[in-house]
């Protein structure tokens, strides 16, 4: 590479040298082939410092499927900022709050190729002030190769040694220069496949591990923990074929939810015992299991949440992309480069429709009579000779009430499948020039993005259900739905009773389609301007400068069936929002010492600044700003410092999320059980008295708030009004490479990173504690809902929470409470970043015998140290503190990790040992032994075994010509070891663990 066409991330500067004020990590293609890894996410989340990341693997959000998303620090996907080759990329995140990801503009990495990667570089805390919005946690920039001579082939397959967990991956990579080499093309396509994973497909994960209530703990302070891990988790409430309970003295409800309330028959050993539905509605023995505590059980005959739960969503990605490079003159170059993707993924598990006492409304237990005509006569026979009275049905004399609780996979899984595509286009011009005898660089170019796609899932209509369960019998004796006006739309009657026992025609009737289709455009013009300014005695002076005009615009849009809420999810509505901002930023570099200007101690001095100023359409006026300096007392050693603010701008769903109404509960910090406690009890009772005043009320009103026990209904929704998240972030540390020792490098780096004014989504609890625990009660939370007395609240009462369609006393009714985005929260984030990088030839070591004896060349050993450390990661989400989360040593932000590669080559043989290594971590930083035993999870260790081999040379001695063809085997997980005990109950276990077991991978590059 010439050295004046370095641009270090972080800076768009050119410099000599690979180095930056800030933490600075680089993964290499090289190192990614060496690894096996057929996604730069891969990669990435290989780091020490990505946290946990939105990925394939696990349970994925409704509109998550497939997606992979990066996490630096554990501040969330969406303050990470992705770049390619210094340009934005577009968003591959709908705007939706069902994601399963924080809103915002994350970068979908499975649309980044990597045969033409030549490197990723990771920034860590900071960048906006020279890129902009998001880079909060840090930065990552793809850098691609843009000018590939000849033709490169590459195939590599995986597969577990369970036998599954399949992976293709198929690559051309292509380039030519022309016209005396002033033009050049290139271009790739890839083709990746990964395959399905259930949790019944790993024995981690089938054990069914979770945390029960102890029955042997007799309280609070009893040194005996109150809950205890079990296995063989099981739901007994809930079965596929389905399970008849007792109902109440009434009939309208379910009696209870334990072992006693399921109706029963006789064995064949004569006894009594539970009873569920077996294939073709016959009641067969019910085994309960062990009940723990309501919905967990061990053992049994219950609901395995096991098989209804995804551990890798299975992906098919294509992605092209082409390079053009052309030299107009020897100062200016016009560059295009365009991507295309296109993806296709499945959550292959998820859960069902359900009908249970556990829950309430549509997803209750089924009130059903005996005198349903699927009901076989020996089933009806059983549940009218129950030997304790059910209750009568009171429309039909002679036949009695039960209900029914059944997890319907039969009915719909919800399974959910997506598809999507984008499109990236850039076309730049850049030059060099020189002036007064000092050199300048440009560059204007037009960026314009596309992502759009679809999700289709599998539902059911809830009033089609309730008609298609409601039957009965026609004067010729067939079962039918009972509605004539149903019967007329073509209702078919529904079977409930046995696992399977649904016909086809009725799930035709009640089932219906759920998609929603998005868009998301960005569309970027940008020029840069720099170089150097003044010959300084220590060196030149230099400046980079430009502006960025960027437009971004996304649509979500739910199929009518969706956005009317006809099934048992909530509905979703329509969105749409767009935004542009203009932004300008300034940059400099000023060498003090250097050169042939030193002093002892100061043998280099480097200062460095950038500023950055943004006019949102949406969020108004910002800046960001950075200053730092890197100081060389000695030629081998470096000391770096750096300090900056970066923002976030609001994501276009926290601003622009439509109303929609939502049925909600919540804590109510009035009630007078909850007046006198809080984080401030003195707080939250004087501003509960001072609300009860404003009322009309005594001050010392006792209120039993109806919105702890019913819901109230209300609405959620985007706030325009949002500002931006501020960021500010200040790091310390030093480069070490000793000249005595060639081959060494260490590096230390200290982190600190605040971020306020976070944006959270907030519920009605949320909102009443920042209203009343503040000593300054907030207007945006306090103003989101409205309290009722005898006259503006007549069906409540006095203090209620009005809901919606009541009277405010205004003469207008309330819209009810409001939830939604507000900036509030807080984060602080401690830690560092250390590294020992060290490469020696053996031959130095071994000396001239052994060298004789190995050939000559005894090769090379390189080791690579990453160390991370979280000494503090701290959150509330209400900005108060009352809520602070402290989450670092926590499963998926342990307080230590370290990866170490150690790298053998000799000649055509490389070898590959890499061991990544996790400290052990808390379930929860809050749980004593007095409330949970175990507390924690084991420290964990994962090796990975690479070999390459290049069999260039034996290829010509058959008589094919290449200039390459390297053969790669790559054992990951030699060990097979599993993730901790008792990790499985934590979701950020897997983003963080191995889950799919020892892995083989095989591949092959050829390049001619």
């Amino acid at each position: 590479m010439n050295v004046d066409e370095i641009v270090v991330t972080g800076s768009r500067i050119r410099r000599p040298e690979l180095t930056s004020v800030q933490p600075l990590q680089v993964i290499t293609t090289q190192s990614m082939e060496e690894r096996g890894f057929t996604n730069v996410a891969d990669a990435l989340n290989d780091l020490p410092s990505s946290g946990i990341p939105v990925s394939p693997i696990g349970d994925q959000g409704s509109f998550g499927v497939g997606r992979n998303f990066i996490n630096i620090f554990n501040l969330g996907t969406n303050r990470t900022l992705t770049l390619v080759n210094g340009r934005r990329f577009v968003g591959g995140n709908p705007a939706s709050i069902f994601t399963g990801t924080g809103a915002g503009g994350q970068v979908d990495l499975n649309v980044i190729p990597t045969g033409l990667v030549e490197r990723i570089e990771t920034i860590q805390a900071g960048g906006s002030a020279v890129y902009g919005s998001d880079a909060i946690a840090g930065v990552i920039n793809v850098i691609t190769r843009t000018d590939f001579e000849g033709v490169e082939l590459d195939a590599q397959y995986g597969i577990s040694d369970e036998n599954d967990a399949e992976e293709w991956r198929a690559r051309i990579t292509v380039g030519k220069r022309f016209l005396d080499d002033r033009l050049s093309l290139s271009g790739s396509y890839e083709y990746n496949e990964t395959s399905t994973l259930g949790f019944v497909d790993r024995q981690r994960t089938a054990e069914q591990l979770t945390f029960a209530s102890n029955p042997a703990n007799t309280g609070g302070a009893d040194n005996i923990p109150g809950s205890i891990i079990i296995f063989n988790r099981r739901i007994p409430e809930v079965t596929l074929g389905g399970l008849p309970f007792r109902p109440n003295a009434a009939g309208t409800g379910v009696a209870g939810v334990g072992q006693n309330q399921i109706l029963t028959i006789v064995d064949a050993s004569g006894n009594r015992v539970p009873a569920q539905f077996g294939p073709g509605g016959v009641l067969v023995p019910y085994n309960f299991g062990t009940l723990y505590q309501t919905s967990v059980a061990s053992g049994g005959d219950g609901l395995n949440l096991a098989e209804l739960s995804s551990l890798s969503s299975p992906v098919e990605r294509h992605v092209a992309t082409a390079f053009g490079r052309y030299e107009v003159t020897d100062n200016i170059r016009v560059n295009a480069e365009f991507f295309y993707s296109k993806f296709n993924a499945v959550e292959p598990f998820n859960q069902p429709i359900y009908n249970a006492p556990l829950f309430g409304g549509n997803s209750s237990a089924l009130r059903m009579s005996t005198a349903n005509p699927f009901l076989p006569a020996a089933t009806r026979a059983a549940i009218l000779a129950q030997p304790t009275a059910t209750t009568a049905d009171p429309a039909n004399p002679g036949e009695r009430l039960f209900f029914l609780s059944r997890a319907s996979v039969d009915i719909g899984n919800n399974q959910t499948s997506a598809e999507g595509e984008t499109f990236r286009g850039v076309l730049a011009v850049d030059g060099d020039l020189n002036f007064l005898d000092r050199d300048f660089n440009w560059s204007l170019s037009y960026t314009h993005g596309q992502a759009d796609g679809s999700f289709q899932s599998p539902n059911i209509v809830q009033t089609r259900f309730e008609q298609a369960i409601d039957v009965t019998r026609d004067a010729s004796g067939a079962i039918v739905c009972r509605s004539a006006a149903a019967r007329a739309d073509g209702c078919a009657p529904l079977n409930m009773f046995g696992f399977g026992s649904p016909s086809q025609a009725a799930l035709d009737y009640i089932g219906v389609q759920f998609e929603s289709e998005y868009k998301i455009l960005q569309t970027v013009y940008e020029g840069n301007f720099g170089g150097d300014l003044f010959q300084l005695p220590a060196g030149m002076w230099s400046f980079a400068a430009g502006f960025e005009a960027r437009y971004e615009k996304s649509d979500f849009n739910p199929n009518a069936p969706q956005e009317a809420g006809v099934g048992r999810s909530a509905a979703i509505t329509a969105l749409t929002g767009k935004f542009d901002t203009k932004e300008f930023y300034g940059e400099t570099l000023v060498p003090v010492f250097g050169g042939d200007f030193t002093f002892p101690g100061l043998h280099r001095l480097e200062l460095e600044g950038a500023y950055r100023k943004v006019d949102h359409s949406q969020a108004g006026k910002d800046k960001a700003w950075s200053y730092g300096a890197r100081w060389y007392p000695i030629s081998d050693l470096m000391f770096r410092a750096q300090k900056s603010r970066s923002f976030r701008a609001p994501a276009i769903t926290e601003l622009f999320l439509p109303t929609a109404t939502s049925f909600m509960t919540a804590t109510d910090p009035c009630d007078f059980r909850n007046i006198n406690s809080g984080p401030n009890p003195a707080t939250r009772r004087a501003n509960c008295q001072a609300a009860f005043q404003a009322l009309g009320l005594p001050a010392n009103f006792n209120l039993t708030s109806n919105v702890q026990a019913a819901t109230v209904q209300g609405s959620q929704s985007g706030n325009p009004d949002l500002e931006n998240e501020i960021g500010k972030q200040w790091t310390v540390g030093f480069v070490y490479q000793p000249s005595f020792l060639p081959g060494l490098a260490v590096n230390f780096d200290w982190v600190n990173i605040e971020l306020n004014d976070a944006i959270s989504n907030f519920n009605l609890t949320s909102i009443l504690q920042v209203c009343y625990d503040s000593p300054n009660p907030p207007a945006d939370a306090c103003g989101r809902f409205v309290r009722g007395n005898s006259t503006t609240d007549p069906v409540r009462g006095q203090g209620q929470i009005i809901t919606r369609g009541e009277p405010t006393g205004t003469g207008a009714t309330s819209d009810g409470p409001s939830t939604g985005f507000i900036n509030a929260g807080y984060t602080n984030f401690e830690g560092f970043t250390a590294g020992v990088d060290y490469r020696v030839d053996l031959a130095d070591w071994l000396g001239g015998a052994f060298g004789g004896w190995l050939g000559g060349d005894p090769g090379s050993l390189e080791w690579n140290f990453d160390l991370y450390h979280v000494e503090r990661q701290e959150t509330s989400v209400t900005g108060l503190g009352f809520d602070l989360n402290r989450d670092h040593g926590e499963i998926g932000n342990a307080k230590w990790r370290y990866k170490l590669e150690t790298n053998y080559d000799r000649g055509p043989l490389s070898v590959n040992w890499t061991v990544n290594w996790i400290d052990e971590s808390r379930f929860n930083n809050d749980f004593t032994f007095e409330t949970r035993y175990p507390l924690k999870v084991d420290s964990y260790f994962l090796h990975d075994l690479g070999i390459t081999y290049d069999l260039a040379d034996m290829a010509e001695g058959w008589g094919i010509g290449m200039d390459n063809l390297r053969a790669r085997v790559v054992v990951r997980n030699v060990f097979d070891e599993e993730p901790p005990l008792g990790a499985t109950n934590a979701t950020a276990a897997y983003g963080t663990y191995d889950f799919i077991g020892r892995y083989y991978v095989v591949g092959l590059t050829a390049r001619f």
